[in-house]
């Protein structure tokens, strides 16, 4: 199975295991509903705060929810599709490229989490990549298939860069961050609060680090979102609410509740370093949720022309044969009240 497309077999596993059953709603006081949600990645500092939620918020909208770790967005995306979850969370760009080669069962975004892309070129300051032009002059490394590589040429080609004019090294996106460290290559195209931390955790201090967002070139999409199955979305609307209600309750409740997150998923994870990860929340929050535009207008709130290019820009990174139509990815009619997804 690929990172953007969804096998037949797949599809048969998803309709067998009868998770898109749908969830009888049920009174005030009945046992609660029971999901698992499937993670953008793996279970750690940044999606810390929905293992705080197991026993703050979900529960309050009578849901007994289970989050699950995975090896990535493009797992997530495949789940949902194939029913074996419900719910997940995924950088909306690679449901995007999902929908392009799966038009008949992708999920679509309920809510925007993340209002900012975290993918990024990262430099060292031994040899900072600052600007587009310094991009001419240095040795540049890049995982196989994880959407920053594959967005990174139609960024190039957006700011009139011919990308077969630099100097790209590809490799396995588990080595990407170890060629910067040794200085194979003089950059990496990743997502900030993984690679970031990963330099951290091998003795890199944090202003030695250098960020040239995807952002600062162009590319203005929303990053983690919320998704759904179409048939959930169809047959149990009231779910997707709620669901979509605690979600953005607990970034909100996170925020001032930090080290209580960190605590949470140390339960689950007890390996993790709690002062990393707690780091890592914080840069998430502050960083790529906490940004001027959620400040004004809450979570999840973007405009329209931020989704329409960002589609455009997706179509040609990932040769895309037709580009998804806003409403085959996105479902805004369960995005939350303003005062339940505004920070304090």
């Amino acid at each position: 199975m690929t990172d953007f497309a969804l096998t037949r077999r797949a599809l048969l596993a998803g309709s067998a295991a009868a998770a898109l059953a749908p969830t009888t709603k049920v009174a005030f006081g009945a046992s609660p509903d029971v999901l698992k949600i499937i993670m953008e990645f793996r279970i750690y500092g940044a999606n810390s705060p929905m293992f705080l939620s197991e026993k703050t918020i979900f529960p309050k909208r009578n849901l007994d929810v289970t989050p699950i770790g995975s090896a990535g967005s493009g797992e997530s995306v495949r789940n949902v599709a194939a029913g074996v979850y419900k719910f997940g969370l995924a950088d909306a760009s690679t449901l995007v490229a999902f929908a392009g080669n799966n038009p008949n069962v992708t999920p679509k975004i309920i809510l925007p989490i993340f209002d900012k892309v975290p993918a990024c070129v990262i430099s060292l300051k031994r040899k900072p990549v600052k600007t587009l032009e310094d991009l001419k002059h240095v040795k540049i490394g890049t995982g196989s298939s994880d959407a920053g590589a594959k967005l990174f040429p139609a960024l190039m080609h957006l700011n009139n860069i011919d990308v077969k004019s630099l100097d790209i090294t590809t490799t396995d996106v588990k080595l990407r961050d170890a060629m910067l460290l040794t200085g194979k290559v003089d950059c990496v195209i990743g997502f900030d609060y993984t690679s970031v931390f990963n330099l951290i955790g091998n003795g890199v201090k944090l202003e030695d680090i250098s960020l040239l967002y995807f952002s600062d070139m162009g590319f203005h999409m929303f990053g983690n979102a919320l998704i759904a199955h179409p048939d959930v979305i169809k047959n149990e609307p009231d779910l997707v609410k709620r669901v979509s209600d605690a979600i953005a309750q607990t970034w909100v409740y996170a925020d001032k509740h930090r080290q209580e997150s960190i605590d949470a998923v140390m339960q689950r994870e007890k390996l993790l370093n709690p002062k990393v990860e707690l780091a890592r929340l914080s840069w998430v929050l502050d960083r790529l949720i906490l940004t001027p535009n959620v400040k004004k207008n809450g979570l999840g709130a973007f405009e329209m022309s931020r989704l329409t290019k960002g589609i455009d820009l997706i179509k040609e990174g990932f040769n895309l044969k037709k580009a998804p139509s806003v409403d085959e990815v996105y479902d805004g009619r369960f995005v939350p009240p303003l005062k339940d997804r505004m920070f304090a």
